[in-house]
C-alpha cells in the first residue's frame, strides 16, 4: 500500500507541472508508464530489502537504481536510439 501511496506522491509533481508550465506535456498515457515504472522501482528495492543484507543489498539497490535512471532517460530523450525512445 505504501509503495501505491508513494507513487501517487511522486506522480503529483510531473501532474501540478503539467497544469502550471507551459512546455511540460505529459499525456495520460506518460503518466501511465511513470506510475508503472516508479512503483516497479519501490517493488524491486522493497524485495531485495527482505532478500539480501550486507554488501549484497548494497549492491543490488545500486545496479536497480541505474536501471532505473537509464530506463527513464531513455524513455524521456532516448540516449540509446532504440524504438520506444522518446523525443
Amino acid at each position: 500500500m505504501k509503495r501505491i501511496i508513494y507513487t501517487l506522491i511522486l506522480l503529483t509533481i510531473p501532474f501540478l507541472s503539467n497544469m502550471y508550465i507551459n512546455d511540460f506535456n505529459w499525456s495520460l498515457v506518460d503518466f501511465i508508464i511513470m506510475g508503472v515504472l516508479i512503483f516497479s522501482f519501490l517493488s524491486f528495492i522493497n524485495f531485495i530489502r527482505k532478500k539480501f543484507s550486507g554488501i549484497k543489498e548494497i549492491l543490488a539497490i545500486i545496479i536497480v537504481v541505474i536501471v532505473f535512471i537509464l530506463l527513464w532517460a531513455e524513455l524521456a530523450v532516448g540516449i540509446f536510439g532504440s524504438p520506444f525512445a522518446g523525443n
